[in-house]
């Protein structure tokens, strides 16, 4: 696990604080990756200046959303939120204490201008967000019980900027449309809390049809397995790196890249927990 914390303590900061991206293949028309937001109203973006959506939250409950901790730095007590065409505010955030905190210090206008952290362990990347208004029109995303398994396919999500496995990703050139894609995988590895899974070449016989990755500022968004009752929330997305450290690329995101996601099942014993506190509207 020592490599994996390294690759993620490293990048996890970073990738939260730029726009939004989905990596797709090279080979597959971008319009089928591309669907209708309202078919996934329990997912919103933590931020929205209205050019590009950063971070991702999920509705759990009415009153409660789940993320990746590193993208509370975005967050605090009181900020506003839109979820399926509903206004709502932070009443409060929640992390494991295992993964320790963040904090971002601000300047006047509100932009960050620097980053305290204290991250002890980033296998527990993930937070809960307890609304202030509860959200009753938008159809929620159980958690899965069961344990997923190597193999498991998967589906990942995200907004704006996107590229493709040849070419890869660069945040100084960007293509943002603002549209939501949705991609396939396939869960390679399953390492205590981490959910692990590659960026296959189309040449690869593990490729799925719609393969595809997050990209930076797609941290917190949900993977969902489907099963015959509906969709559930198998992980969450916390970070990504290319598995050789000494590997140097200019770009993100090229085939062989690596996802980690925090899984929930892993983690349920303290969602539960968390959800069950009592608290009250001030």
């Amino acid at each position: 696990m020592n490599l994996i914390r390294k690759l993620i303590i490293g990048g996890l900061i970073t990738t939260s604080l730029h726009a939004n991206a989905m990596i797709i293949r090279h080979d597959v028309n971008d319009d089928k990756y591309v669907q209708q937001a309202s078919d996934y109203l329990a997912i919103f973006p933590l931020k929205d200046d209205g050019k590009t959506k950063n971070c991702v939250g999920t509705l759990l409950a009415a009153q409660w959303a789940v993320t990746a901790a590193h993208c509370t730095i975005l967050l605090e007590p009181g900020s506003q939120l839109e979820i399926a065409g509903n206004k709502t505010e932070v009443q409060s955030i929640h992390l494991p204490p295992e993964y320790g905190y963040m904090k971002a210090i601000k300047n006047e206008q509100g932009k960050i201008i620097n980053i305290e952290d204290k991250v002890k362990d980033p296998s527990f990347d993930i937070a809960l967000l307890r609304l202030k208004q509860p959200i009753e029109n938008a159809k929620t995303f159980p958690l899965l019980e069961s344990k997923v398994k190597e193999n498991q396919i998967i589906e990942v999500m995200g907004w704006g900027d996107f590229g493709d496995g040849a070419k890869g990703v660069s945040r100084q050139e960007r293509v943002n449309d603002r549209q939501l894609r949705v991609a396939h995988n396939k869960i390679d590895v399953v390492d205590g809390n981490y959910l692990i899974f590659n960026f296959d070449a189309p040449n690869s016989k593990n490729v799925l049809p719609l393969e595809g990755i997050n990209g930076p500022g797609d941290s917190g968004s949900p993977a969902l397995v489907k099963l015959a009752t509906g969709y559930y929330i198998a992980g969450i997305s916390s970070g990504g790196d290319y598995p050789e450290p000494q590997a140097q690329h200019q770009r993100e995101g090229k085939y062989g890249w690596q996802e980690y996601y925090i899984s929930v099942n892993a983690l349920s014993a303290w969602i539960s927990k968390t959800m069950a506190l009592k608290i009250d509207n001030p």
